[in-house]
């Protein structure tokens, strides 16, 4: 689907695709040209077509199961790199779609499945003031990227206060849920990093002097966004250090946990020993001459166990095992 499209070229601004003529509009150095297209359908391979595109990188679009690269083609540079999915809540599992973007000389065209905050945002932006195109299609890329990358900045913050939290409760009071808070950000940090690594190696190249569509006056925007990455994954590897700190602390409140529990239950079956073994050598359950009426042998036994009990309590009092 087509979301948006703009095209100037000596102050004039066409935003209706129709009356675009694409391979003109290529050969035309005045011309800029960017089109986006979401959740792509047949049409949009139509379009992507006519600008010459490989068929591999049209494929990438139609089939986005890639990692973050970057190819650098005669009349173009092919770029993805990924969104994040927006999440009702921190529990639920990160989810991240690729933003594809075909980046020449006068023209960017973007291709991605899901909505993007950070396209919307800028479509806005050159809505409201179309000539911003003229400035150049790698300033364009530039603001693309920047939103994106500024984008993780939220997730990383949220990421943060969880483990804050979780950092207390186990310190408190651990439980089952923790371990699986601990888990689920340990898979979302995986995740991250399984993007954010290769996206650096590919903001690196952007802001060198290896793409010939870039001006060499504007890498210095890339290398900021590269900087920005880097602080993210500074963050990210912080955050793991973090969260393999809190499991071992988990692991230790269990285990001093069950400690305490194991403990308390030899304590009670050490107390339970002779008393079991007193009324076992008495034959407690079946009629004996010592326990008829006027004997002694019950005031005995009652005396044995409660002394032994007494003896048992103040032993342990003593090694300071209570």
């Amino acid at each position: 689907m087509l979301n948006c499209c703009f095209l100037v070229s000596n102050d004039k601004i066409i935003t209706n695709y129709e009356e675009i003529n694409i391979r003109d509009a290529l050969k035309d150095e005045d011309c800029f040209l960017w089109i986006d297209i979401e959740d792509t359908d047949d049409n949009d391979v139509a379009i992507l077509e006519k600008f010459g595109f490989h068929e591999l990188s049209i494929e990438d679009c139609i089939f986005p199961q890639n990692l973050p690269k970057i190819e650098d083609f005669d009349t173009y540079c092919f770029i993805t790199v990924h969104g994040i999915i927006p999440r009702a809540s921190i529990e639920e599992d990160m989810q991240m779609f690729e933003i594809n973007t075909f980046l020449g000389k006068n023209f960017v065209v973007t291709v991605h499945e899901h909505p993007s905050a950070a396209i919307n945002t800028v479509r806005e932006k050159i809505r409201q003031n179309p000539l911003t195109l003229t400035k150049g299609m790698d300033l364009l890329l530039h603001a693309i990227l920047d939103r994106i990358v500024d984008s993780y900045f939220p997730l990383a913050e949220q990421i943060d206060d969880q483990i804050e939290q979780i950092e207390e409760a186990v310190l408190t009071d651990p439980t089952q849920k923790n371990m699986e808070q601990l888990l689920h950000l340990k898979r979302v940090i995986l995740s991250m990093r399984k993007v954010i690594l290769p996206q650096r190696t590919i903001i690196s190249r952007l802001s060198r002097d290896d793409i010939s569509f870039i001006k060499h006056k504007n890498l210095v925007y890339f290398r900021d966004i590269y900087d920005h990455l880097l602080r993210i994954g500074d963050m990210l590897d912080m955050y793991r250090e973090l969260l393999t700190n809190t499991l071992e602390v988990y692991i230790s409140g269990t285990s001093t946990k069950m400690n305490a529990i194991i403990k308390v239950l030899t304590i009670i079956a050490t107390f339970m020993m002779p008393l079991t073994l007193i009324t076992s050598y008495y034959g407690m359950n079946i009629p004996m001459p010592e326990f008829a009426a006027g004997s002694h042998g019950l005031v005995i036994v009652w005396t044995l166990m409660i002394g032994t009990t007494v003896g048992l309590f103040a032993f342990f009092k003593h090694k300071k095992w209570m």
